[in-house]
């Protein structure tokens, strides 16, 4: 292998959220110079999300080249404990293995430096260095080393990891009491992630690099309907990313991506009112202000009662509703057939016989009876474009693997027609007006540097494909548990990347089980 081969290296710049939708129009307008020259002179197209497409599981399918199914991760952050109506973190359920590109290039001798990746809940010892990201856990380390939290803090007065005040409410809209405080924030903690990420890619001699910037989808969320603000954003991003690529040099293979895509939460699912309606869900009782609610709902005279009520009543029936709560809410599981998660994003499971505590359907086919009824109903309430029908998955249909018997029973897809999830009670109506953006199922991809193509389309890539594709790139063999595919045609045609064999390696499941199939085979044979 020659010196130049050996010294490849790969920058990868995570926007979570960011979108083409927003991206291509405001390059056509001149207003982002540094994506116009990846996109003229680099690969670039949509990348599928996971479904649903949120940040868990979506960075961590990315990370590990795996769908949902192989990882037990399918929502975000919560999942049901099996066995109970209990829903606790992901990583309290199944605990992450480190088999993420960072751990596998790590463990081939690359230099890895890992900063800001979401899913990263703290810094541990990789061959490197590691900043943690958005959901990181306060009682663990931040960085690894440990001493390098201090250089961040002189480099930046005071390392920051995202925008603490602002809240992430998915379903029926954001709300941010201080937008002007808002932008700062957001802006500050920007510009702290850049200098950071310059800091470090100066003080290692690196090999892969993984970056993510949060601040698309802070500001997509709360602002989608300021165009001039979001743009502005994306204007600042733009010069972070010339500024980086003026950095690492014409040698280093760039990759730009985002978790999913982003659109406007117009309309957004009330699931439980839905769930009630069809009598799939059964609460034993309400109080007095739930009722009250659900009853204005009914008559679509909730928002018309924030004006004409008395402030006294409007104050006695809760200005804001309440999360559901299977404490809470009372719900009778003896004749419930479906609930969803409390901080659900689209899953509905089916209360079933011998797999929940109070189950009531039996497995088989009432089982799959009630899912292909509830799938049939779901499709009614499409009201918009046909081709914007509502899109409902059975778990068997977009999973496999290992923990396909954890996921939800059924999946509902964001869109166009369904913007948003609300899992609270107390409308009474089926759907409400949102506000904000919210997810979409394509996010963006892009690749530039040596031996990728110029100026072309890439069209079918999808989330898990990111981590093979690296694998490739740095020469390092390719776990064969993974579901993605190397996105062999981003490369030039006749190029090393091209011709070269991609390269499998068995998992170390795999090996164990090899193992002990031939010790089997030896004992039998008297060995």
């Amino acid at each position: 292998m020659g010196d130049k081969e050996s010294k490849i290296k790969v920058l990868v710049i995570g926007l979570d959220g960011a979108t083409w939708d927003l991206i291509t129009p405001w390059v056509k307008e001149g207003k982002l110079p540094a994506f116009k020259n990846l996109m003229d002179n680099g690969v670039y197209g949509n990348l599928k999300s996971t479904i649903p497409p949120w940040t868990v599981p979506a960075w961590n399918c990315m990370l590990t080249g795996k769908n949902p199914g192989r990882l037990g991760v399918f929502s975000f952050i919560t999942q049901r404990e099996p066995g109970s109506y209990e829903f606790r973190p992901y990583f309290f359920i199944n605990k992450p293995k480190k088999n993420t590109i960072v751990d596998i290039l790590s463990k081939y001798g690359k230099t890895v430096c890992s900063i800001n990746i979401p899913t990263t809940h703290y810094a541990y010892e990789i061959n490197g260095c590691m900043v943690a990201g958005w959901l990181y856990h306060p009682s663990k380390p931040l960085t690894y080393p440990k001493e390098l939290k201090s250089e961040l803090d002189d480099i930046t007065n005071g390392y920051e990891i995202d925008v603490e005040k602002s809240r992430f409410i998915h379903g029926e809209g954001t709300h941010i009491e201080n937008t002007e405080k808002f932008l700062k924030d957001l802006y500050r903690i920007t510009e702290k992630r850049a200098k950071a990420t310059e800091y470090l890619l100066d003080k290692y001699d690196w090999d892969f690099s993984f970056v993510v910037f949060t601040g698309t989808d802070r500001i997509q969320h709360e602002l989608w309907e300021d165009e001039k603000e979001i743009k502005r954003y994306y204007q600042y991003i733009d010069k972070i990313i010339a500024k980086l690529l003026d950095k690492i040099g014409n040698d280093v293979i760039l990759i730009l991506v985002s978790d999913h895509g982003f659109g406007p939460n117009s309309r957004v699912f009330n699931i439980n009112e839905w769930l009630i309606e069809k009598e799939l869900l059964k609460l034993k009782n309400l109080n007095i202000r739930t009722k009250m609610r659900r009853i204005l709902g009914k008559l679509h005279l909730w928002n018309l009662g924030k004006y004409i009520f008395p402030a006294s009543f409007r104050g006695h029936i809760g200005g804001k509703m309440q999360t559901i709560n299977f404490e809470e809410a009372n719900i009778d599981w003896n004749r419930t057939k479906a609930y969803t998660l409390p901080s659900g994003v689209g899953e509905i499971f089916i209360n079933l016989k011998g797999r929940e505590p109070d189950g009531i359907i039996e497995p088989g086919e009432e089982y799959e009876k009630l899912r292909d009824w509830i799938i049939k109903e779901l499709k009614k309430l499409s009201v918009f474009d046909e081709k914007e029908s509502i899109k409902v998955f059975k778990r068997e249909e977009i999973y496999f693997g290992e923990y396909v018997n954890r996921a939800p029973d059924l999946i509902i897809q964001v869109n166009n027609n369904i913007c948003g999830i609300n899992t609270r009670i107390g409308y009474g109506s089926i759907f409400s007006d949102g506000k904000g953006g919210n997810h979409r199922i394509n996010g963006i991809f892009l690749a530039y540097g040596p031996d990728i193509k110029k100026g072309w389309k890439i069209k079918d890539a999808e989330i898990v494909d990111i981590a093979p594709t690296i694998l490739h790139i740095m020469r390092v063999p390719i776990p064969k548990d993974m579901d993605g595919r190397v996105l062999r045609e981003i490369f030039k045609e006749n190029s090393e990347l091209a011709k070269r064999r991609i390269i499998y390696q068995e998992t170390v499941d795999e090996r164990d089980r090899i193992r002990k199939s031939i010790k089997e085979l030896k004992a039998l044979r008297g060995e």
